[in-house]
């Protein structure tokens, strides 16, 4: 009997999703009313907020369970640390290879949540959750204040550019496989985006280049 209850409410919680999916295509999210869900969804309004507070509420789970998940595989298959991956980039492809596929069978919401403007806030959750993964893989005594680079500086740009790939990818509307990303993102994460583009001059920072008066 238990069973049976959690899989309804199991296929609940799917019907409300899909219908928030359905109706953010028709309108925008600032439109869209719990009365609008219920009718999508075929249930009446105490279902819903036996479930959740309000539309709001239903948004905020759908994206903390997406960011559970990457956490999760991000935590199980990113377990050694970075210069392991360094020297193994065949353990990051398949990493990223599982990644790209779990953005793939959830690409419907991860549209409405970087493409769209349902949730402006989301992307920056992601590349929390990112900058996380890359702490959590370093050596413990990995201190940030002896880069070259600023530390923050280096993950606004990493975080930036994985999230940044992953929205081309769903605008061009995911015209190459998980696989083909998944080495795409190993490449220019491997060689850098210049290097990746076929240029093989290395740049070297002049004496001066960080001294105000030398400009």
């Amino acid at each position: 009997m238990e069973e049976k209850q959690d899989l309804r409410v199991v296929k609940t919680k799917r019907a409300i999703r899909e219908a928030l999916l359905k109706l953010v295509k028709e309108k925008d999210f600032a439109k869209v009313s719990v009365r609008d869900l219920c009718e999508y969804a075929e249930i009446n309004r105490g279902t819903f907020y036996l479930h959740y507070q309000d539309k709001f509420d239903l948004l905020d789970r759908i994206e903390q369970e997406l960011l559970d998940t990457l956490i999760d595989l991000m935590t199980k298959r990113m377990a050694n640390k970075m210069e392991h991956f360094v020297s193994h980039p065949d353990f990051l492809l398949r990493f990223a290879t599982e990644l790209f596929r779990y953005v793939d069978n959830e690409a419907e919401v991860f549209s409405m949540l970087l493409l769209d403007s349902v949730s402006p806030t989301f992307p920056n959750k992601l590349k929390d959750v990112i900058r996380g993964n890359f702490l959590r893989a370093q050596k413990k005594e990995f201190n940030p204040s002896t880069l070259s680079i600023p530390f923050d500086y280096l993950m606004a740009y990493a975080t930036s550019a994985n999230v940044g790939l992953m929205q081309q990818w769903l605008a061009e509307g995911r015209k190459n496989p998980p696989e083909k990303m998944a080495e795409v993102l190993v490449t220019i994460t491997m060689m850098g985006p210049v290097r990746a583009m076929g240029f093989k001059h290395t740049f070297k920072m002049s004496s001066n280049s960080n001294n105000p008066e030398s400009h």
